[in-house]
């Protein structure tokens, strides 16, 4: 046993050296092919080295053979004749410069202007409505701020003041409102605009009978239809004319608003009761209002269903009633493009009036609603031009004004005319 004992731990200690010699075989082996890779690196590198030095000592001896080569190298160059100073600039021909910045901008005027007619699509003077729709232009509404502008720069070149308009003539009537300016501002020039546009619709016809019921719309919202029904129908009224003002807008009712009288019971509940009678409805669906000769029908509540209510019966029975008790009959209407509701108006009324707004409405939107109209076989009347800016259409547009208009209410002239 001992001897067996004996030659088994000289066995396991010769597996053991067998390991340690392995391990310590295989780590110089890895040193030894490291050292190789960095022989082969070192060798490379040092090869560069001397490509990049032989390149230099080529290039060296280039240079100085070169700078000898110039140096030792006869001139060829003599002076024929003396240099004399020029008697203008060579750089810039002024007259070719200016004749070609001419042509370049007259070029680019052209194609400008061209550009902008063609992008530039919104009706602005008041010629245009006529041109590019075939209708009567009626009449065409200033701008409430184009006189308030020209007062302020008259103020400002002159040293002597212009005298001061009556109490409250500087402001709009009511805040910011327009829709009366006919009532409370008698003598601006806004109202004698509406008065002009209402000679033109009264005069509009040439067999001697005038249109009694009239659908002012206009092709989109927010181009100031409400504000030109509210003001006719009070120039009319102011006139000695017995008016009813119609608020045809049963989703967004507002005429009520501006008249400050009740909405409790309008057209839409009266169109909604198809038994009712429009001679036992009429004294309390007609509200008298502020302005002396001018009564409002309201829309009633607003109500969603206002196309179908308009197709009721009553809306014929209703206007040949209102026909009878009054000398004119103004309805205003929802835009015609976004709502039909004056298309449906217009069946049972004489004409409709087209309200465009200077600088927005354009001249797409105005031909979509003239062809629809003309489909429908509703007459059109003429076109208003509302808010229309005489300072922008040019100094034949805005000579009336820039003399006579002046904000406030009033009209001016000095002993120079001015």
């Amino acid at each position: 046993d001992a001897v067996l004992n004996r030659i088994r731990n000289d066995y396991e200690e010769a597996v053991r050296r067998e390991k340690l010699l392995l391990a310590d075989y295989e780590r110089q082996a890895a040193q030894v092919r490291e050292e190789a890779e960095k022989a082969i690196q070192y060798n490379i590198l040092k090869r560069e080295v001397e490509t990049n030095r032989q390149l230099y000592e080529a290039m060296l001896q280039r240079v100085k053979e070169a700078s000898v080569a110039s140096a030792i190298r006869a001139s060829n160059v003599r002076v024929v004749d003396p240099a004399k100073p020029p008697t203008a600039p060579y750089k810039p021909d002024l007259p070719r410069s200016g004749g070609l910045g001419l042509v370049v901008g007259l070029i680019g005027g052209i194609g400008f202007v061209i550009l902008r007619h063609r992008y530039d699509r919104a009706i602005r003077n008041p010629d245009d409505a006529g041109f590019y729709l075939g209708l009567s232009e009626l009449g065409v509404i200033p701008s409430a701020d184009a006189g308030r502008k020209r007062l302020y720069y008259l103020r400002k070149s002159r040293r002597r003041a212009l005298p001061e308009p009556e109490s409250g003539a500087g402001e709009n009537p009511d805040g910011d409102r327009l829709e009366l300016i006919t009532v409370k501002h008698r003598t601006s020039a806004l109202a004698e605009s509406f008065r002009a546009t209402l000679t033109s619709i009264l005069f509009s016809t040439h067999n001697g009978s005038r249109p009694k019921v009239l659908v002012l719309t206009s092709p989109a919202s927010g181009e100031g239809k409400t504000t030109v029904a509210s003001n006719l129908a009070a120039a009319l009224a102011e006139a000695g004319q017995k008016v009813v003002l119609v608020d045809g807008d049963m989703r967004k009712p507002h005429l009520h608003e501006i008249f400050a009288v009740p909405n409790s019971f309008g057209l839409s509940d009266f169109l909604r009761d198809r038994n009712a009678d429009p001679a036992a409805t009429l004294p309390s669906l007609v509200r008298e209002t502020s302005v002396s000769g001018l009564f409002l029908v309201t829309a009633g509540p607003s109500t969603a269903a206002a196309t179908n209510l308009l197709y009721s019966p009553q809306l014929p029975a209703l206007m040949e009633r209102l026909r009878e008790n009054f000398d004119m009959v103004l309805i205003d209407s929802p835009p015609v493009l976004q709502i039909p509701d004056a298309r449906v108006l217009g069946r049972v009324a004489d004409a409709v009036i087209l309200v465009l707004r200077a600088g927005k409405t354009t001249r797409d939107a105005a031909q979509a609603v003239r062809q629809r109209l003309a489909e429908d076989g509703i007459p059109v009347l003429g076109v208003i031009l509302n808010d229309w800016n005489p300072q922008t259409s040019g100094p034949g547009y805005y000579s009336y004004y820039r003399r006579y208009y002046y904000p406030g209410g009033y009209y001016h002239a000095d002993s120079s005319g001015e």
